[in-house]
């Protein structure tokens, strides 16, 4: 009897946890402070702030229209469109709980000077986008699709366009890459992406808190599954690249200490599409583009002077 009871009473831990985990990790925050770069939660940026300061007041004083388009499953999606009368576009995904404003603060004004539209992308359940999960690039690949469709179908059909994003950003448009894009999606940029939600999810846990999270993974899923329809497992950008001929540009930080640099060159590695990947020194999570300028302006230029050839 006390070795039942003990079962029990572990087993009701393992859901009263995987529930806990499953709200912390997948649902939406009902406030938002990564749009404010002077938050608490903005404090690892503290060396760079002046810099995404200068990179936030650019993309404000910038001309932009609010643009949305239906996900697949119902949702209004929101974004910023830069008309810089181009033929040249580039749509960009944010990270996890993060902004397009902070992830994105320093690469809007190379974009519109090297004569691109920007589409800044509210990814779902963040800023303007409805939704009440995040679901760690699962559905959000289904986004990227909808927003070139959109692009394609409402502002431009002639456009060549580049889907690029940071982070789970980058997750969304590597997953993309493996579905049904249009044509004229021309290329994709990603900046510290991860492999799979789950593979990031072990990995969060097991630095964070010490826990091997494979014993609360199958109750998530199935919480996933019940709330949301779609599940976690399965899924995998090192798959999508595979089937996709789309040229990439990875990027990753040498020290990132969030989603190991390892991942994007696995991810690099199964590409079968042309391929670069720059590895930057020193540079933590989504801090690429601030550690090193110059080398990922120039890598960024080359990449999008070759798409727009």
């Amino acid at each position: 009897m006390v070795v039942l009871l003990s079962v029990i009473f572990i087993l009701i831990l393992i859901v009263l946890f995987s529930v806990y985990f499953f709200f912390m990790a997948f649902v939406r925050r009902r406030k938002d402070e990564s749009s404010d770069i002077d938050s608490k939660e903005n404090d690892f940026l503290n060396e760079y702030r002046p810099v995404i300061k200068n990179g936030i007041n650019y993309i404000n004083s910038q001309p932009y229209k609010w643009v949305y388009c239906k996900s697949y499953d119902g949702l209004t999606l929101a974004a910023r469109y830069f008309d810089m009368h181009s033929h040249n576009t580039v749509i960009l995904f944010h990270g996890y709980r993060s902004s397009a404003n902070r992830d994105f603060s320093c690469a809007v004004r190379l974009y519109c000077e090297q004569g691109y539209n920007v589409l800044l992308a509210d990814q779902r359940s963040h800023g303007k986008s409805e939704g009440k999960l995040i679901t760690f690039g699962v559905k959000e690949r289904y986004d990227a699709v909808s927003w070139a469709k959109f692009y394609t179908e409402s502002i431009d059909p002639d456009s060549k366009i580049i889907l690029g994003g940071m982070s789970m950003g980058a997750t969304t448009v590597l997953l993309a890459a493996g579905l049904d894009l249009p044509e004229n999606v021309k290329g994709i940029i990603a900046d510290c992406g991860f492999t799979s939600p789950v593979e990031i999810i072990k990995k969060v846990a097991r630095q964070s808190f010490h826990i091997n999270a494979s014993v609360f993974l199958p109750i998530m899923n199935l919480l996933c599954i019940i709330t949301g329809h779609f599940g976690i497992y399965g899924v995998s950008t090192e798959k999508s690249l595979a089937a996709s001929k789309l040229p990439v540009l990875f990027i990753h930080g040498k020290n990132d200490n969030f989603v190991p640099c390892e991942m994007s060159e696995r991810n690099y590695k199964g590409a079968a599409g042309e391929k670069e990947i720059l590895l930057v020194d020193g540079a933590d999570h989504g801090m690429s583009y601030l550690v090193d300028t110059q080398d990922v302006e120039m890598h960024l230029r080359k990449f999008l002077n070759k798409i727009s050839a």
